[in-house]
């Protein structure tokens, strides 16, 4: 495992990093902590969130994010001062068009009422307008260097591949004027493996792992967006210990249990036994069926993660990605997966094998 204070190779590959995947999973710690990890290391960081939500900032010590950007100062995964920097802000649509008039030689006062009066209608004539004008201002923020890795906190696995299928489905529907060209310039930033990349995020659970699998392919298919090693958050630890019975345990320590302490024990146990078995099969599918390079976050005996708390996953975060496991059989969808398993763990990779 590197130093706290080395950031992995695979996040200085691209200016941008969009962090996805479906509700519930940890996207959003896992954004704060890649910002801590990018900032242990150095990097001047801009974290982003495109639904505004309340938890990240708080998360590195500071206020709910909102339009205005602010600085935090987080407890570093070493426990001193990061060298780095991390300020956040959220990007609301209604604010990226009026930056976006501007950008086009709109004056002050014009902007704010057409920005007012116009938003709505725009939005509800053109789908796909407003995830466009926010993708375009996080366009505009890396064009200008508005930061050495701005990471783009998005919205759940339902909403992101609309989110981030904007640019192209507005290609389809226009052909020319500035709408076209914007989302030429937002197609191109994410298909550009050296201005943007996407770091997925799922638990080791059905579901979550069903949507990962499909959001994967879709980034790849539809966008050509470079694919970050995979993050499986919230991992079970391996106990040898839960397939001794309490009884058998403790009379290797010379313990007398109560029957009631032995029923209570052993029902963890095979808990702890029934969460294992899933992980490990939900950990065999993906490395069938989205064979990327894997970090895995470990599970914190916790209710609510506390500042603290996010210097214990940015040190995971920080780790070398584990290459997955293949076997000889794939399916067509991933019948090049073997290539993946080669891929330096420094690399954006494709989940059907390629290098981007």
């Amino acid at each position: 495992m590197r130093s706290a204070r080395e950031a992995p190779a695979w996040v200085a590959a691209s200016r941008v990093i969009i962090v996805a995947g479906k509700g519930g999973v940890g996207s959003t710690t896992t954004s704060a902590a890649l910002a801590l990890v990018a900032a242990e290391a150095g990097a001047d960081v801009l974290l982003v969130a495109v639904d505004g939500k309340p938890g990240l900032g708080p998360l590195l010590g500071g206020e709910p994010l909102g339009p205005n950007e602010q600085t935090f100062n987080p407890i570093g995964a070493t426990r001193g001062r990061i060298s780095g920097r991390i300020r956040g802000r959220s990007i609301p649509a209604d604010l990226a068009f009026g930056d976006y008039l501007a950008l086009k030689g709109v004056g002050g006062l014009l902007r704010r009422a057409i920005s007012a009066a116009s938003l709505d209608v725009i939005a509800a004539s053109t789908p796909g307008m407003e995830h466009l004008l926010v993708l375009g201002k996080i366009k505009e923020l890396d064009r200008e260097r508005a930061a050495d890795l701005i990471i783009v906190d998005a919205p759940p696995a339902g909403h992101a591949a609309p989110f981030l299928r904007s640019a192209s489905g507005l290609q389809q529907m226009v052909a020319s004027g500035p709408v076209r060209d914007q989302a030429d310039e937002v197609a191109a930033m994410l298909a550009d493996a050296s201005r943007c990349q996407c770091l997925l995020v799922t638990l080791a659970e059905e579901t979550p792992v069903n949507e990962v699998i499909e959001l994967a392919y879709d980034m790849e298919e539809d966008l050509g967006l470079a694919l970050a090693p995979l993050v499986v958050n919230a991992c079970w630890p391996d106990r040898v210990g839960l397939a001794i019975t309490a009884a058998a345990a403790a009379k290797l320590e010379g313990i007398v249990l109560s029957a009631s302490d032995r029923r209570a024990l052993d029902a963890a146990a095979t808990f702890g036994q029934a969460r294992l078995t899933t992980q490990r099969e939900q950990l065999a599918r993906l490395d069938a069926q989205l064979p990327l390079p894997r970090i895995q976050l470990p599970r914190l005996a916790t209710s609510r993660l506390q500042p603290a708390d996010l210097a214990t996953i940015a040190r995971a975060l920080a780790a070398d990605p584990v290459q997955p496991v293949l076997s000889p059989a794939r399916t067509s969808r991933t019948s090049s997966a073997a290539t993946a398993a080669s891929v330096a763990s420094g690399a954006s990779a494709s989940p059907s094998g390629g290098r981007r």
